[in-house]
Order: C-alpha cells, then structure tokens, then sequence
C-alpha cells in the first residue's frame, strides 16, 4: 500500500498541474461568482410613492437588512433598464403595503430579497394594527424598556440562500468530483496498459492494491477541501455563519462518497478514453440536478428535484449549507450523512465487483 501511495505522490511532482487544477478552477469560479460575499445592489423604484417617502423606506430596509442588501432609490426607466442590462436583473417596485420584485429571470439572489421583505412588511403592518388601538408613544416606550418579540408560522416553503457560500459549496463539490475521479481512474490505465497484470503478481494482496488507491483518492480529495475552505475562511474573510469548523466534519462522507463513486465508474467502462468521457458527463449532470450551480429549489420540476436525491452532490450540498446558513437540524444532517454512507457502500461493493470479473 505504501508503495502505490509512493507512485501518486511521484506522479503528483511529475505533474502537478494535472491534480491541482481542480483546486484552482473551484477557487477561481467561487471568487468570481460569489464576489466575496458583498452586499446586493439592488435598485428600487414606485409608481405610488413620492420621491422623499421612497428614499425613505429604502433606507429602513437597507438598514434592517444590515450588510445583506443596499437598496437605491431609481427611476422606473432606469431600473427597467439596469434589469435589462442584468445589471442586476432584478428590482423592487415598493409601495406602503408591500413590494413586487422584477426579474428577467428567476435568480437565487431574490430569496434572500424576498425574506426581507416580508420582514420589514410585516413588522410594518404589526405597527399600522398596533396604532389603530394603542397609543403609539407609549407602545414604543414599553417596547425599547421590555422588548418585543413575535412568532411566525411560515405557510410558504423557502429556503436559504447566501451569494457567496453557495458557489464556494457548488464549484467546491463539483469539481472534487473530477480529481477524485480521475485519482481512481489511475487502476483502469493500470489494467488497459498491463501494469496491473504484472502488479498482482507481487506478495502485495489486492486489498492492499485497492485500499493504496483508495486511501490516496480520499486524502486528496479531502486535502484539496481543506484548503479551499480554509483559504475562503481566513484568506478572503467569508463568514460561515458560525459553521467552518462543522463544514471539514460535514465533507468526509461527501468524499468518500465520491471515491466509491470513482470506483463503480472506473469498474463500469472498458477503456481509460470512455473514462474521460464518463467522468465529465457524470460530473455535470450531478452538478446539474444537485444545485451546485443554483439552488435547487428554484427548479421547478418536482421531477426533477427527485431525482436530484439520488445524487451525492445533493446531500453533500445539504451537509453544507445545513452546517453554516441553512441552519439545518442535527437529525437533518445525520440523515444526509447516512445516504452518503449509505451509497458509499453501495457504489465501492458494486464497483470492486465489477472490476475483478474484468
């Protein structure tokens, strides 16, 4: 086993462009889209009210959404015009009542959007039905002296979205999943090249073959996580939300998942050229039905959310964001973790099966 762990760390000096790329792309792709997790800019505009009273309500909402979002005041032609640009492609038409929100498409930002909004509104209402009975100096006075607090009951399903975790999480996820992969894949240009055949012949056992292999796509995979989630934490200041150090718990049985996975792909195509098309194809429809990419929320076919849950990506993008914003319960996060391990299992037994009958 020690030998086989020689051969990728030789392999990784020889070229090591070739296994750390992936860690690039993932840092390149999460800094770009996330854009460190700045505020959004959004611009807001009204058809009812006056131009004092929308700077105004602008102000308190940009004030009660903290860092989260900076909402400016714009005229309705030039807010149409920025969402036709996509500059940003969305926008607030605000009145005293409520908010209606233009898009050109349907973007993950607007969940975070919409959860403010409903908050300031409904924190408005709950005054305008407070002053129609009380006494609103007095109501103010014996709140800042005691504090006021209310429960909601939610009767719309949402879900959390942070603009700068999501992609990190995403890309992070997405493109482990050609390293380990093509860690693995080393066995199948053993075999095609007749290096295994000669291998096997030595005193080392095939378990310990298999398990050098193994062992050494995890350590990579997971090593690479490592890095980049703790270059976006202490290097580019992205707030976890309390969760950085459950996030390197959280990814252990998303890597081995994906290891197995390597393994049943590698056992499954006859050549090492259908492995280098296998891998990417498998590796973007993942990404595609997981929602590294968006949300998966926002897709709008149940059918397709479904067969989301059948992928590692999913649960290990659950893990995720369950462990930092997505606030996700203990039994939430042990039961994605069970899946992993579950289809952990299922791909590396399926896998190894495959490859000895070969």
């Amino acid at each position: 086993m020690s030998a086989v762990l020689y051969q990728y760390v030789c392999t990784i000096r020889r070229r090591p462009l070739a296994f750390f790329g992936s860690m690039v792309l993932t840092i390149l792709f999460a800094a770009v889209l996330g854009a460190g997790g700045g505020q959004l800019t959004v611009p807001a505009s009204s058809d009812t009210l006056e131009e004092e009273a929308l700077a105004d309500t602008a102000e308190e909402l940009s004030a009660q959404a903290g860092e989260n979002i900076d909402l400016v005041p714009s005229s309705v032609t030039d807010m149409e015009e920025r969402i036709r640009r996509s500059s940003p492609p969305y926008g607030l038409m605000l009145d005293e009542s409520g908010a209606a929100v233009l898009q050109v498409y349907e973007a993950p930002e607007t969940a975070l959007l919409m959860t403010e909004l409903q908050s300031y509104y409904r924190e408005r209402s709950m005054e305008a039905a407070v002053a129609e009975t009380l006494d609103v100096s007095a109501w103010r006075d014996r709140v800042s002296e005691y504090g006021f607090g209310y429960e909601v009951e939610q009767t719309e399903e949402g879900f959390a979205y942070d603009q700068a975790l999501h992609p990190l999480f995403g890309f992070m996820l997405f493109f482990t999943i050609y390293s380990i992969a093509f860690s693995i894949s080393t066995i199948v240009a053993q075999r095609h090249d007749g290096t295994w055949d000669r291998v096997i012949l030595s005193p080392v056992t095939k378990v310990k073959l298999y398990l050098g292999h193994v062992l050494f796509a995890f350590l990579f995979g997971l090593l690479q996580m490592y890095v980049i989630l703790f270059l976006f934490r202490f290097a580019f200041q992205v707030d976890f939300h309390g969760g950085f150090w459950l996030t390197l718990l959280a990814v252990l049985p998303y890597v081995l998942a994906i290891v197995s996975l390597g393994v049943l792909l590698s056992g499954m195509v006859k050549s090492y050229k259908m492995l280098d098309a296998v891998i990417p194809l498998t590796g973007v429809t993942m990404a595609m039905l997981g929602g590294a990419f968006w949300p998966i929320e926002i897709v709008p076919s149940a059918l397709l959310q479904r067969i989301g849950e059948f992928t590692p990506l999913k649960h290990g993008m659950d893990l995720l964001i369950g462990s930092t914003y997505g606030g996700a319960s203990m039994d939430a996060m042990l039961l994605s973790a069970s899946i992993l391990l579950l289809m952990s299992v299922l791909f590396a037994g399926i896998g190894f099966n495959l490859m000895e009958r070969r």
